[in-house]
This record gives C-alpha cells, sequence and structure tokens, in this order.
C-alpha cells in the first residue's frame, strides 16, 4: 500500500477504522516547524476556566452555554508569584537527583501579599531544556489546593505558558479541580515575577 493509499483510507475510515477523520487533523502535521514560535502563549481566564469545566464534567462541548458554565467555576486572576525562599537540594552529587524546596508569595495588583504557596521542584533534565516535576499547596484566606505538575521551564524563560493541575482542599475550593497557569512576567527582576492564573469547578 502506498503512502497515498493509506491517506486515502485513513481519510475514509479513520487511523483505527473508527469513522472518518478531519482535514483539519489530516493536515496537521504540516503545520510542525513552520515559521517562528510566538513568544506569548497565555491561556486567556475563561479560557482555563472551560478546561476545569470539561475535567470537571460539567460542561458538554455543543450541548451547554458557555457562559452558564463558567459562572460555575471559580477563577483567581491578576496576582503575581514571587519566589521569597528556595533551598537547593543538589542530591545528584550522590546519584540521585537535584531539588528545590521553596515559599513564593502571591501579590495583587495593590502589591498586597493575598497567599503562600510551599512546594517542591524535583529537576528531572537539565539539557537540552530544564523539566521539573512541581507539588505544592497554596494558601489563601478563603481556602487551600494543592498544585502538581510536569514543566518545561526553557519554555517558561522564553514566555511560553505552563500549566499545572489543581485539586482544591479547604474552605472555597474544596471539592473542585482545575488548572493554573505560569508565565514569566518580569525577567528583570531578582528572581524574575511570574503571572498566575487559576481555575476550578
Amino acid at each position: 500500500m502506498t503512502a497515498e493509499d493509506r491517506e486515502t483510507r485513513n481519510a475514509e475510515a479513520g487511523s483505527n477504522g473508527a469513522g472518518p477523520v478531519a482535514q483539519e487533523a489530516l493536515d496537521s502535521g504540516k503545520l510542525a516547524f513552520q515559521g517562528e514560535m510566538p513568544m506569548a502563549s497565555a491561556l486567556e481566564p475563561r479560557q482555563l476556566a472551560l478546561a476545569a469545566a470539561l475535567a470537571a464534567g460539567i460542561f458538554t462541548p455543543g450541548v451547554d452555554p458557555v457562559d452558564e458554565v463558567l459562572e460555575k467555576c471559580v477563577i483567581v486572576d491578576g496576582l503575581t508569584e514571587v519566589i521569597e525562599k528556595l533551598a537547593v537540594n543538589e542530591g545528584s552529587k550522590n546519584g540521585s537527583t537535584d531539588s528545590g524546596d521553596y515559599v513564593d508569595g502571591f501579590f495583587d495588583s495593590d502589591g498586597k501579599r493575598v497567599g503562600t504557596v510551599t512546594g517542591t521542584a524535583v529537576m528531572l533534565a537539565k539539557e537540552p531544556h530544564i523539566w521539573q516535576h512541581h507539588k505544592s499547596v497554596t494558601e489563601f484566606e478563603d481556602g487551600t489546593f494543592e498544585t502538581t505538575g510536569v514543566i518545561d521551564g526553557t519554555a517558561i524563560l522564553h514566555g511560553l505558558t505552563q500549566v499545572f493541575r489543581v485539586v482544591g482542599k479547604t474552605g472555597r475550593y474544596a471539592g473542585k479541580q482545575g488548572f493554573m497557569t505560569l508565565t514569566i512576567k518580569d525577567p528583570a527582576q531578582r528572581p524574575p515575577h511570574y503571572h498566575t492564573v487559576f481555575a476550578m469547578a
């Protein structure tokens, strides 16, 4: 079977025989490695909340009105995350992995400290990109939630957004789940400042 025959068969029946494959999916490979990667990739809070609603199973695409679903979501936006403490454990010297225990502060648009995140980052790879596993607990006055994720630190330093999983634990966030985005905001600061958005449903 030629490549052309295989593409025709896949288009008609789907690669698993379950049904036709949309033209957008068939052609998506043509977009790979084309042109320059945009430096900014921020996900809007409403878009993040919609993803949270999908993960929570309260949104059916093509059926539920988006605005009604978003009213059920909790969105925390407009915060700047600042690293306040960071202790590095050079475990790789002992045949293990490097890691860091950190405490970050969350500040609102007026510069008021409104929350604290306490967590651990484990270095998975240092090159060609920096990959880390993060696990943390965030505390606000109205509740707490746990955040986990595997992120590309090099991508963050190039202005690209990374996404974490969020699970509510207490208060306003108890029983909810969703996502957090992390994007570099001010790389000139030492350490840099980050923009964060949380959305749960």
